[in-house]
């Protein structure tokens, strides 16, 4: 090989796909650049989820909080996430990718900051819901911003960069959130502050190194559509995490909260399938190979795996009696 092709090949460039309006190939330096901000926040994120797992004992004991409260912590989270991930799906669509992923970061870190000054339960409960739709957006957006990035031939690399950030957010939330708890001059709150400056960093970081080209397109948001998709998408869950505790799995509550939930999800199909710009397109269901073998298995782990990792050491911690790090 002569040195001028050498000096031809040095800079590795990965192609992005024309779809997403990209016109200058970004070089792997450049993308990694990127990448490392879309980790951090993604990091501060999938942490924010388990590391007030072993703290939880002791923030209910400082704020008086209830056994019903104890669940709402980790359950508003989850359920603020989970209905606003479609949503910021369709804003990418339609807004620029970066400032809807610093928006995310923002809102998540308003949260955070707000939490940690929390003095009652439901102020708490409701500033873990502000973090969630924080959290939502910055799960469903580094997969948009991956893709405007790379082309789905090299998409597979990076994705796997994804993986592993929440399997070290996965594993060491709980145990930072004990050391957090077992120190004396922290103390829970700080599960809460912890993740602002990574938070921050991130955010400094993509504004410098993440450069995507805004492609302008009329803004329509079918608001009745993800009006009843969130709201069905809510009772539902709000029925998985009170049924059994607060009331029986076969009771009144149980087929008011199915049957709205149901209802509402029928109604956001119609709504969807009918309207030009919907939240979710309807067509992307009709391509089972692409959507449910890749889609729903990796989501089904990640939420295992976060709820898992919730329980067991709070369970552990409980019937051993034990400061929360060992648990």
């Amino acid at each position: 090989m002569t040195s001028s092709t050498i000096r031809h090949a040095a800079p590795e460039r990965v192609a992005p796909a024309h779809a997403d309006g990209t016109s200058e190939p970004m070089t792997h330096r450049q993308i990694m650049e990127a990448m490392s901000g879309l980790m951090l926040a993604l990091l501060v994120a999938i942490l924010s989820s388990t590391i007030v797992s072993n703290a939880l004992p002791r923030i209910l004991a400082d704020l008086n909080g209830s056994q019903s409260q104890y669940t709402w912590v980790v359950t508003a989270m989850l359920l603020t996430s989970t209905a606003s991930t479609p949503i910021w799906g369709k804003l990418s669509d339609l807004f620029s990718k970066k400032a809807l992923y610093q928006l995310a970061i923002t809102i998540f870190t308003v949260g955070s900051v707000l939490g940690g000054f929390a003095q009652s339960m439901p102020v708490l409960i409701g500033f873990r819901a502000v973090q969630g739709i924080g959290m939502g957006g910055l799960q469903a957006l580094i997969q948009v911003v991956i893709a405007a990035m790379v082309s789905p031939r090299e998409r597979g690399r990076y994705s796997g960069y994804i993986g592993a950030t929440f399997a070290v957010a996965t594993v060491s939330g709980p145990l930072v959130g004990g050391v957090i708890v077992d120190t004396p001059w922290l103390g829970w709150r700080w599960c809460f502050w912890v993740t602002v400056p990574i938070a921050v960093i991130a955010f400094i970081v993509l504004g410098r190194t993440l450069k995507l080209p805004v492609v302008k397109r009329p803004i329509k948001i079918d608001w009745f559509g993800a009006l009843f998709l969130v709201g069905g998408v809510s009772l539902l869950l709000v029925w998985v995490s009170m049924a059994g505790k607060q009331f029986a799995w076969a009771s009144p509550e149980t087929a008011a909260l199915v049957g709205g939930g149901v209802a509402a999800l029928v109604v956001a199909v119609i709504i969807e399938s009918r309207v030009g710009e919907p939240i979710v397109p309807l067509r992307m269901f009709r391509n089972g190979t692409v959507t449910w073998p890749r889609s729903a298995p990796s989501r089904s782990v990640r939420r295992c795996s976060a709820a898992r990792s919730s329980w067991a050491s709070t369970s552990r911690s409980r019937a051993a009696s034990a400061p929360p790090t060992p648990a």
